[in-house]
């Protein structure tokens, strides 16, 4: 056996191949490590030169089948998913740059993807096990069906999404230094076993349990090796109070914190302890290195303040710390932090530490409300400790920097004008939408203030996300002809205006706004009784109060000064759209209304934007109906394709009225949580007003509204509706993704209902157990929370939440849910009486 050190460049160049055994499980990889992946590198890529970040091992054994003349073949005996993933980063890169960067995509097809001088399975380097490689050939060689909804093309569409995400970054998009660092600043240690080696041995060695070193060890053990004399006193007076104030991951912070209030405005936490040594090296006695851990100390009191802002004594500075710690976000500490030491050394009175506190607040609350979200946020606050250099960090030098150029802190017009358009439900992060909302209440100065840490609040839509019929002609009061009130509601439902917060979210639901105004003006909170004021709910009302809540915002967070740029924000809902498109499996397709719904756009505008800009995937794009639009248009000139063949080519059903299958629609929420944003949303929201009514024995299709009403069986005597396993409604639900692998067999998965019923926990698991017990009834969403009781489910949002535990055990079964919904309103769920008594033999035999 021989181990080394080595890049991926090194791995891949040259005539050789690496293939994944049979005996080996599938790419498995899943968003979250995916995330994680693209995270580090975007660290090492904007890091110092000589930064690196350790990926971890592989080990490779020769291939029994190797002869002198072939490309030399490795089997990969660990580490074949994190090989596989860099590959499918390398594929993305090659086909984002293609049109522009034609060198860098023929180099990386040389040198990471093929063996440009073999034929035949040897092109390829990288060879996956056969449960993946018709995936990754499609990936390799551009075919029409590449990048559909397997791990392998989820990865690749996510890579997609993220590299146009930094392509639109402001400081650039160097494509190809993403790609050196991909191949040669991440590093791997490569064992090669020997033919005779025992290569299982060795993966059990290597992946033998234990504690890593951390960051922090490995600094500590450092420290006191450069203190042979006054180990003992500074471990006792410094080091180890040090170690009581702050757990190991914040004390790992803490010293990262220390290299950017340096000025390190390039440091990573994965290098942490590299650049801290090299800052370190420079200290050349024992007290030069004791100043450096006492003056750690004493940022580790004040930072402990920004962890607990309970410790900080005054009102006024623990008040500011509070709300910045509600906000919840990281980013936040380095100019916190800065702030706290200022505020210690009697440079910024309490008051004035508070106030500059704010001005960052504002400036992370007025970008979600814009839309421009925490894109490029961490590297602007990063930077603006750096750009402090010596100054005070006053309220005023920091809002001067931050209304610097490419800073994007918005002004007073550019936020009256968002509000008013910009789909708020999905921007930034739910708590952070719900701080925002609360801030906003607690501005009406209430005599009696409400205490939200106890409060169960949750964000309600006055104009519903389902449209009823009274809702509906609600909105056609007053409409202009080209209009309709779809299309008015999807513009209008997720802005600001229409959001308010409450704690009977599943009382109000979809009710008419005269039973909403009933409920709301009981409210204790000020804003919904001003709803509750209101004669109607449309389109004025909505927007009247966007303006009033965006003056609110204006007096509550602070804007940037004379100097900032008074040019509009770069319209962030084309980038948002190329994300979503780029996030489109083969063999699906969407509308131009859930794309303006995502977007917070209007679908007349994202019509006219894909027939004029060159946009990945716009021909998966079609009308609501499933029809190609007459006005679509391929960027390219020269492209004379007919969207529909392209589409059957990559999957895509039609009829023979020319429509496309609706159980291959991705929805509105469905894209939203493709391309990541945290919708909030429960995964049965209705996301259309026409019901899909056409029915085919080849598809399973989703009704609502009306049309379900009249498919519903009549209740029996108690009012509980069933229904018989031979109704037509089993076929006809609204599951979506879930429901598209093969049913369930009662009389023969009986071991793989046991291993789902084994691994679904906690909400989930309780819903399973209603249904169970109750074959073939329907369900609403409040039934479910009433018989579980009230402490499990709060509302409906909750029990659509809890279907998230079960996503795991489906995809392992390989299996469709066990049971079915229909969207509303009301959502509906039930299980089938055959799939019911599987599981209640599932469950005994688990008991």
């Amino acid at each position: 056996m021989k181990a080394n050190e080595t890049t991926l460049r090194n791995l891949l160049q040259g005539e050789r191949q690496y293939v994944v055994p049979l005996y080996q499980r599938p790419y498995s990889w899943e968003r979250r490590d995916l995330q994680q992946l693209w995270s580090d590198l975007l660290s090492v890529a904007g890091g110092h030169n000589d930064a690196s970040h350790f990926l971890g091992s592989v080990v490779l054994a020769p291939s029994p089948s190797n002869t002198p003349a072939s490309v030399q073949s490795w089997l990969v005996v660990d580490g074949q998913q994190r090989l596989t993933t860099l590959s499918i980063l390398l594929c993305a890169i090659r086909d984002h740059v293609a049109s522009e960067n034609e060198r860098l995509s023929a180099r990386i097809d040389d040198l990471y993807l093929f063996n440009q001088y073999a034929s035949g399975l040897e092109r390829y380097t990288l060879l996956p096990t056969q449960a993946d490689r018709d995936s990754w050939l499609a990936l390799l060689e551009r075919a029409p069906n590449a990048g559909g909804e397997d791990k392998i093309g989820l990865a690749y569409r996510f890579f997609r999404k993220e590299l146009i995400a930094f392509g639109d970054n402001e400081e650039g998009h160097d494509f190809a230094h993403i790609e050196q660092s991909i191949a040669g600043r991440l590093s791997i240690v490569e064992i090669a076993a020997h033919p005779d080696d025992n290569v299982h041995r060795i993966f059990e060695s290597l992946n033998h349990t234990g504690q890593p070193l951390t960051q922090a060890d490995l600094l500590r053990n450092y420290l006191f090796m450069r203190l042979p004399n006054k180990a003992k006193v500074v471990y006792d007076q410094q080091w180890l109070p040090l170690q009581k104030l702050l757990d190991n991951k914040q004390l790992e912070e803490l010293v990262w914190l220390d290299l950017v209030l340096r000025g390190d405005d390039r440091a990573t936490q994965d290098g942490v302890y590299q650049a801290q040594q090299n800052n370190l090296n420079k200290l050349t006695t024992e007290e030069d290195i004791q100043a450096w851990i006492s003056e750690l100390h004493r940022k580790a009191r004040l930072f402990r303040k920004v962890l607990n802002p309970e410790a900080e004594p005054n009102n006024t500075l623990r008040r500011a710390l509070q709300r910045l710690k509600d906000w919840g976000a990281h980013v936040v500490h380095p100019i916190a932090l800065r702030v706290l030491i200022a505020h210690e050394d009697e440079e910024l009175s309490a008051h004035e530490a508070a106030r500059a506190l704010r001005v960052v607040e504002s400036f992370l609350v007025r970008r979600i409300l814009v839309g421009i979200g925490n894109t490029n946020a961490n590297r602007i606050l990063m930077s603006l400790v750096k750009e402090l250099g010596e100054s005070v960090p006053s309220a005023s030098e920091v809002t001067k920097i931050l209304s610097g150029p490419r800073k994007r802190f918005p002004t007073d017009q550019h936020l009256k004008d968002a509000v008013l358009a910009n789909n708020f439900y999905w921007t930034g992060r739910g708590p952070q939408r719900s701080y925002i909302l609360r801030c906003l209440e607690e501005d009406y100065r209430h005599g009696e203030p409400i205490d939200f840490s106890r409060s169960k609040l949750t964000i309600e839509h006055v104009l519903p996300q389902s449209l009823t019929r009274e809702w509906r002609d609600m909105l056609a009061k007053g409409l202009p002809p080209d209009e309709t009130p779809e299309e008015l509601h999807r513009s209008l439902v997720h802005t600001l205006g229409n959001l308010t917060l409450t704690a009977y979210n599943n009382k109000l639901g979809n009710d008419d706004f005269d039973t909403k105004k009933q409920i709301l003006a009981d409210s204790g909170l000020s804003m919904n009784r001003e709803i509750a004021n209101a004669e109607s709910w449309g389109s004025t009302e909505i927007r009247n109060r966007g303006r009033a809540l965006a003056d609110r915002a204006i007096r509550i967070w602070p804007g940037p000064d004379d100097s900032a740029t008074t040019e509009p924000p770069p319209n962030a809902r084309w980038s948002l759209m190329t994300q979503v498109l780029a996030s489109i499996p083969a063999g699906r397709w969407t509308s131009y209304a859930d794309i303006a719904e995502v977007i917070g756009s209007h679908q007349v505008s994202v019509n006219g934007r894909l027939a004029s800009s060159p946009v990945a995937n716009a021909h998966r794009v079609l009308k609501l109906n499933g029809r190609v639009s007459s006005e679509f248009r391929w960027p390219d000139p020269s492209c004379t394709d007919d969207p529909r063949r392209r589409l059957e080519t990559e999957g895509v059903k039609f009829d023979d009225n020319g429509k496309a299958s609706a159980a291959q629609r991705i929805s509105a929420t469905e894209l939203a949580r493709l391309i990541d944003l945290d919708t909030d949303v429960p995964e049965v929201t209705s996301e259309d007003s026409n019901p899909m009514i056409s029915i085919t024995d080849s598809e399973v299709l989703a009704v609502s509204g009306d049309r379900l009403v009249e498919l519903l069986p009549r209740p029996d005597v108690s009012g509980i509706l069933s229904l018989p396993d031979d109704h037509p409604l089993w076929d006809l639900h609204s599951g979506g993704d879930g429901h598209r692998m093969p049913d369930w067999n009662p009389s023969e998965d009986i071991e793989l209902a046991q291993s789902f019923y084994q691994a679904v926990e906690g909400k989930a698991k309780v819903l399973l157990d209603i249904l169970i017990d109750h074959p073939g009834r329907l369900f609403t969403a409040q039934e479910i929370c009433s018989t579980a009781g009230d402490t499990v489910f709060t509302n409906s949002h909750s029990v659509a939440g809890s279907l998230q535990g079960l996503a795991k055990p489906r995809e392992e079964s390989r299996l469709r849910f066990p049971f079915c919904w229909w969207q509303g309103p009301p959502t509906r769920y039930a299980m089938r009486s055959d799939i019911a008594a599987l599981f209640r033999r599932a469950r005994s035999s688990s008991a």
